[in-house]
């Protein structure tokens, strides 16, 4: 049996930013924080964490979906590295990866803005660029594509002796520069980028195929243009050279009896059943912003025959297939947000197991507690985050900070601001909403995210809460469907039931997983997360 880990979206933050163990930690501000979709200080102890959960497990392989990095700072990447080679070192595991939209920029890379806080809870932005008001920090910028491929060569982007097989969409040679295609940008202004896709044999009979699916297209002013919102429909139309790699890699592992595994930082198909759309639909101010693969884009992709696919970028945990193919993505939270957690899979003669591993007990996550309440005595940021009792309770105080402003901003029209602030009842009707008229449309609103986040399953939200949604969505069906109430909330209640429904659909689209086999998920004990 073949066992390996699975990671995505660590975005390692270092608070020595390559200053050395003795400097005054940077650690990132509260108002950031509590704005990001993501926490930024706290990343070092979860990444520890989950490889104190590697070494456990002895697991000789571990593959990473992208976003190894903060934002592509080198002194960031070097961090990453030396944590991942000091545990290749110690227990043998050794880490593959593929690039994230987050891990680096173009062919130059491009200056960021950071804000950090100090002890007495004042904020100060660092910046690569000069902007008023910010302290020029010449490291806090994002890797270019060729740089970052340097620093990462130990995470599978160049040949090792221990290989079986090595190769990249462009031949044998792993240079950077013998890796490099054209773009072509709308107004037929063309560039070479890099491109650090590449298929390795680590162990005999499994093949590791990481796809690198970020785009930039010159634009036209000497820069390029970011298309990580459009993931593998901007790979797909503008990188000719990835799919018919892809089905050659497939039909060879098929003919040499290979198991294959493929992973890529954006998923293959839509991981949410539509319900992007919904929102898309509804006029949200950015509901646009990140796009699944249309219908087209998934099927031209499973008409490669790839079978199982790993991917990062939206944090959560999802399954889902291509209709009338046998590609299946399963899509991995992040160790940095809700639900934070990663996968062990287990590739046997004739199955594929995938197990859910949930990161719980954190030690260290707490370096910027004492920091995050000066910064809130200074009236900046999220109170309740300056005094989680844990990791867990931390990101579940995040997440809903996130939902209840973001989110809800973002995503949905403005019509459903004040609609969250109501019970079930002041919207439906006392008769309607029945036993659940008392029940607040915020705590529903983010449990509705909790349930998407988690893919329905046992990380959302407590058995009992999804009980007590199944029946109400049961109740309403009927009587939604006589007299609908007005948007967004009708959208808000058909989205829920489809959410309420993935842990279903995730289970049988995993009793059908490629390469070659059935799967199924377990759960650790004690796994499930209560709200």
């Amino acid at each position: 049996m073949i066992r390996l880990a699975v990671l995505a979206d660590i975005h390692l933050h270092d608070p020595a930013f390559g200053r050395g163990a003795a400097a005054t930690p940077l650690l990132r501000s509260l108002a950031d924080t509590s704005a990001s979709t993501r926490v930024f200080t706290e990343s070092g102890a979860a990444l520890d964490a989950a490889l104190r959960g590697i070494a456990a497990e002895s697991l000789p392989l571990c593959l990473i979906a992208g976003d190894l990095t903060d934002d592509g700072q080198p002194a960031n990447w070097r961090a990453v590295a030396r944590r991942l080679a000091d545990h290749s070192r110690r227990h043998g595991t050794r880490f593959f990866a593929c690039p994230g939209n987050h891990d680096q920029f173009a062919l130059a890379g491009r200056p960021l803005a950071k804000g950090f806080v100090d002890g007495e809870g004042r904020v100060q932005v660092l910046a690569g660029g000069t902007r008023a008001g910010d302290l020029t920090c010449p490291g806090m910028r994002m890797a270019g594509a060729e740089k970052a491929l340097d620093l990462a060569r130990g995470l599978g982007y160049r040949r090792d002796p221990r290989d079986l097989h090595y190769e990249t969409p462009f031949g044998p040679a792993d240079d950077p520069r013998a890796r490099l295609g054209r773009v072509t940008s709308p107004a037929g202004e063309g560039a070479l980028i890099p491109d650090a896709s590449y298929l390795v044999e680590p162990v005999a009979g499994l093949w590791l195929l990481s796809l690198d699916a970020t785009v930039w297209l010159p634009d036209g002013a000497g820069g390029f243009l970011d298309l990580s919102g459009e993931g593998w429909t901007a790979a797909r139309r503008h990188k000719p050279w990835l799919l018919p790699w892809i089905a050659d890699v497939v039909a060879r592992a098929g003919r040499a009896g290979k198991a294959l595994v493929a992973f890529s930082h954006y998923p293959v198909t839509d991981i949410f059943s539509g319900t992007l759309a919904d929102l898309l639909r509804l006029g949200g101010p950015r509901a646009g912003q990140r796009r699944m693969p249309d219908r087209e884009d998934s099927r031209a992709i499973a008409a490669t025959c790839l079978g199982l696919h790993f991917s990062g970028h939206w944090h959560v945990d999802a399954v889902a297939a291509v209709a009338g193919g046998p590609t299946v993505n399963v899509a991995l939270p992040s160790t940095v947000g809700f639900p934070a957690g990663w996968k062990v899979v287990e590739i046997g003669a004739g199955a594929v197991r995938i197990r859910d591993r949930w990161l719980g007990y954190v030690p260290g996550f707490d370096l910027a507690l004492a920091r995050y309440r000066a910064e809130v005595a200074r009236g900046g940021g999220d109170a309740s985050l300056g005094h989680a009792a844990d990791y867990a309770a931390f990101l579940g105080c995040h997440f809903r900070t996130l939902v209840l402003t973001r989110r809800l901003a973002e995503d949905w029209p403005p019509a459903m601001r004040p609609l969250v602030g109501k019970r079930l009842g002041d919207l439906l009707g006392e008769e309607v909403a029945g036993a659940d008229a008392g029940l607040a449309l915020a705590d529903l609103f983010v449990d509705w995210y909790r349930l998407r986040e988690a893919g329905g399953g046992a990380a959302a939200i407590p058995a009992a809460r999804r009980r007590q949604y199944r029946a109400l969505v049961g109740r309403l069906v009927g009587r939604l469907a006589a007299r609908p109430p007005p948007e967004p909330l009708a959208t808000f209640l058909a989205t829920l039931g489809r959410h309420l429904q993935a842990d279903a659909a995730r289970r049988a689209t995993l009793a059908r997983i490629a390469p070659r086999a059935a799967a199924e998920t377990e759960a650790e004990t004690g796994a499930e997360a209560g709200g």
